[in-house]
């Protein structure tokens, strides 16, 4: 049985943010927690809630414009 999983409201803000300025500007790279054990081992590293955002500066982000996603 597929069940459907729902992006959390900041997530797609930022994702929407992304298009529309951020990838003109950067490359980004989207790494979905809910696909790969890998890569939510690597994002609780680096937080408990999503969207983390790693900025080229080496600071960390959770939640993006003062939206919160949800915890992993």
């Amino acid at each position: 049985m597929k069940v459907p999983l729902s992006t959390p409201f900041a997530v797609a803000t930022l994702r929407k943010a992304f298009e529309e300025v951020g990838c003109r500007r950067m490359q980004y790279d989207e790494r979905r927690v809910e696909l790969s054990q890998a890569v939510l081992d690597e994002a609780r590293k680096f937080g408990d809630m999503v969207p983390i955002v790693v900025w080229p500066d080496g600071r960390v982000e959770q939640g993006f414009e003062g939206s919160l996603g949800c915890f992993i």
